[in-house]
């Protein structure tokens, strides 16, 4: 039982004592605002609004906004993204796949673009202390060109030929890291300082452009670490640097946790120019898990916390073409989503924006959200409660949510509305539904350049539920008119199930079937197939 004298605060409105330690605690550990106003008196004081017209079927809650929700709108507005590298880390909600990567339980995140993969990734490079060293190499303008060039054929067949570089890549990337460990011994601290410590080299081309440079190798041998080649100093490749570096993290490396986080790995995977193109990039995301797994076994044995990770999308994992991919199986994480996941992480976000504590979903979300329910149907008879609503439109992906959170505020504040009520959010569907459409193309174009044709294609069948051959005709009809490539149907409609823009209605009533809905699910080609719902006023389908 908290008494008085447990208070810290007292409210500027009511007077009354408020805020404990422990609140204290948890606002200081999400630098969050301390409050100068008791619960219930920020409570009121959000609530002041217009009060609401007795007629029911007039929506419109309020014609002017408190400069609190006013706040509260643009921060959403301002400060939510669906790209996670734009966000505050206080937006973060922690999910157990995070805490299985920076324990070295699991090495690998699959999964679709928008679920979360980025978000988790830039939570664990911010994991720096004192015993947590982390460092980044991202796809994003990666300089593949040079990778390609790096290929190891001496020794590995493809598409194994890149197992060589990463290695040394990552090998590098850790005694960079042991270079700013104050507890590795002052000696070799001291000279790796000397190899990693140039500071201006921040591009990466540029930085793998030097470490695989022969006169590297010299640098090394310079400092003293391998003596025993100083009389081949001109002849020493970065494959052997790969192998002195390797010893030299076997042998100074400490305690601490090192992770190594591979992120936008799908960078590459555009339009392919031809068959080789692919088959290299292919090969070198293999090479890449198969270095990873090798150098989490090998310092595993060693009492070494050398943690690489890689997060990839879960279609161009499905390419990955190694003997032993099933054994990676033990060391991958599907990365999916369902309501009560979902609505903890709504749950954290709203209540960062609202600068409140922990609170259930329900009681934040209706303070954001009006408690009526959404009205549907051909007479607007059937009744669905707001989240439900929003949650059909997308494919349970947490970028979804955040994108639809948005469009309905942004909606709210030029109505000058609060709480958002169930007519803005059905408007917000609109530009949600372009927001999907784009989305969808972006993921699927490197597979199907001429995506937007093929959107367009549904949009002429202009009906939710369709089969295979109304799909087939009105597919040949496009070919034959040159609009589009002629490819195998099933082939594209396949694609189009793994994106979430098609699935299966099965016999039985109410049921669907779509990729993001249950465990590996399979197509049918012989069952009715629908259009997701939240593609329909995007594709003008009523």
């Amino acid at each position: 039982m908290v008494v008085a004298q447990d208070y810290l605060l007292k409210c500027l409105e009511c007077g009354e004592p408020f805020f404990t330690p422990g609140e204290k605690e948890f606002y200081e550990s999400k630098n969050l605002t301390i409050p100068t106003r008791c619960s219930k008196c920020r409570e009121l004081r959000a609530m002041k609004i217009s009060a609401p017209k007795s007629n029911d079927n007039l929506l419109a809650a309020s014609t002017a906004l408190t400069s609190d929700i006013q706040d509260i709108y643009n921060e959403i507005l301002d400060n939510w993204s669906v790209d996670a590298k734009k966000e505050s880390i206080r937006y973060f909600c922690h999910v157990e796949e995070a805490d299985y990567l920076t324990s070295g339980k699991k090495s690998f995140i699959i999964g679709r673009k928008g679920c979360g993969k980025t978000a988790i990734a830039q939570y664990i490079c911010e994991l720096q202390s004192p015993t947590h060293f982390s460092s980044k190499l991202s796809f994003k303008n990666f300089p593949f060109k040079i990778l390609y060039s790096l290929e190891n054929s001496r020794d590995y067949t493809q598409p194994n030929q890149y197992i060589s570089i990463w290695k040394y890549l990552i090998y590098s990337s850790i005694c960079k890291s042991m270079s700013k460990n104050q507890k590795i011994d002052p000696e070799v601290k001291g000279k790796l300082e000397q190899l990693y410590g140039d500071s201006s080299l921040t591009a990466l081309d540029k930085v793998i452009t030097k470490w695989t440079n022969k006169s590297f190798g010299v640098e090394i041998l310079g400092v003293g670490f391998n003596r025993e080649r100083e009389k081949n100093k001109e002849n020493l490749s970065w494959i052997e640097i790969s192998e002195i570096l390797e010893k030299i993290i076997l042998d100074y490396c400490d305690e601490s946790s090192y992770y190594i986080v591979f992120d936008e790995l799908d960078e590459d995977y555009t339009a392919f120019s031809g068959n080789q193109e692919k088959n290299d990039y292919i090969s070198m995301l293999t090479s890449l898990f198969k270095a990873i797994q090798d150098i989490r076994s090998l310092f595993e044995t060693n009492d070494k916390k050398i943690y690489p990770i890689g997060f990839l999308r879960s279609d161009i994992y499905s390419q990955l073409q190694y003997s032993d991919k099933n054994k990676w199986k033990e060391s991958v994480i599907d990365l999916e989503w369902n309501t009560a996941r979902i609505q903890k992480m709504l749950s954290h976000r709203l209540c960062v924006a609202f600068n409140l504590p922990r609170t259930e979903f329900k009681t934040i979300w209706e303070k954001l959200f009006s408690s009526k329910k959404v009205s549907m149907g051909h007479r607007q008879e059937r009744l669905m409660d707001i989240y439900s609503y929003v949650e059909r439109s997308t494919e349970f992906r947490p970028r979804d949510f955040i994108q639809y959170v948005k469009c309905c505020v942004e909606l709210a504040k030029s109505k000058m509305e609060y709480p958002i009520m169930p007519q803005t959010v059905k408007d917000a569907d609109d530009n949600f539904s372009e927001y999907l459409k784009d989305e969808t193309i972006d993921e699927v174009f490197a597979v199907i350049p001429e995506i937007n044709e093929i959107l367009g294609l549904l949009s002429t069948i202009r009906k939710q539920n369709f089969r295979f051959d109304a799909f087939e005709k009105e597919y040949n009809e496009l070919v034959k008119r040159e609009v589009i490539p002629k490819r195998d149907v099933k082939s594209i409609l396949l694609i189009l199930f793994d994106a979430g823009v098609i699935g299966n209605q099965p016999t039985m009533r109410g049921k669907t079937i779509f990729r993001f809905s249950a465990k590996s699910p399979r197509f049918n080609f012989n069952e009715i197939m629908m259009v997701h719902r939240g593609l329909y006023k995007a594709l003008q389908i009523f």
